[in-house]
């Protein structure tokens, strides 16, 4: 120890050591993704999104603190890869290759076929979707089945901005697409903010996997945080906390759903 360090300074270095000499974690930890309800909902209101709520109950007790930006979900793979953020939300390997990823996953989706409740067509497998039109969003995953059927024999209509989902949806119930292929939870509480849930219907489901909270791979402790959130949902699950929250959008912890 330096001895001629003043006593103030002295005092400051030795409250920033944990006890057994880990050291305070107390940084703003910066996440970004498009808007994609109910999993990352709008930044700043009372529901933001059940895995912005379980990262903040994650992170915050360990003194980090939580920032969520909506931007277009390329630039946030972008500018996460590049280290300008932490990480985004919703993200899988297939979406994010070379990222970090906790073992335990932060949510679950499904994907989903949807089309206008008035519309005849039903979908017969991938020779029924010939001359379709399909709105998507721009660098997003749906799964091999469903993207390559499409890729064969429909036509792709991207959307992207800040609220895709939204977008694709008026597309379809303006006509100006025929079908979106989105997740199943995001598409209809999305629909539902528009007040047009009842005006569009499911037609098939596909690729059902996990998402997670993807970390940057040009962070120094991008590992360490995902061995914290790895820690901390096998917490919120054990102290119900992590029920709490997805009761709260009218889900259940995805371990309870796929039993």
């Amino acid at each position: 120890m330096n001895f001629g360090m003043p006593i103030g300074a002295m005092i400051a270095a030795m409250l920033t050591i944990a006890p057994f000499g880990a050291e305070v974690e107390a940084r703003d930890l910066v996440f970004a993704a498009d808007e994609w309800c109910p999993v990352n909902c709008e930044p700043g209101s009372e529901n933001p999104g059940y895995m912005v709520e379980i990262t903040r109950a994650v992170f915050e007790p360990l003194g980090y603190t939580v920032t969520y930006e909506t931007i277009n979900w390329s630039r946030a793979l972008l500018y996460a890869r590049q280290g300008r953020y932490d990480g985004v939300f919703a993200g899988t390997p297939d979406e994010a290759p070379g990222f970090v990823f906790p073992e335990e996953p932060q949510g679950r989706y499904i994907i989903g076929l949807f089309a206008r409740a008035g519309d005849p067509w039903t979908y017969e497998g991938a020779q029924s979707l010939s001359g379709k039109v399909v709105g998507m969003v721009q660098d997003y995953s749906y799964g091999a089945e469903i993207e390559s059927q499409i890729e064969e024999h429909a036509i792709k209509s991207y959307s992207g901005g800040d609220t895709p989902v939204r977008l694709n949806i008026r597309k379809l119930m303006a006509g100006r697409i025929d079908l979106v292929v989105e997740d199943v939870n995001s598409f209809r509480a999305t629909a539902q903010q528009l007040g047009v849930e009842q005006d569009t219907k499911l037609e098939e489901t596909f690729l059902e996997d996990d998402l997670f909270l993807a970390l940057s791979p040009a962070k120094e402790d991008s590992r360490e945080l995902a061995d914290h959130l790895d820690a901390g949902i096998r917490r919120l699950r054990d102290s119900g906390e992590l029920d709490r929250i997805m009761r709260k959008y009218g889900l259940r912890d995805w371990n309870a759903a796929v039993q």
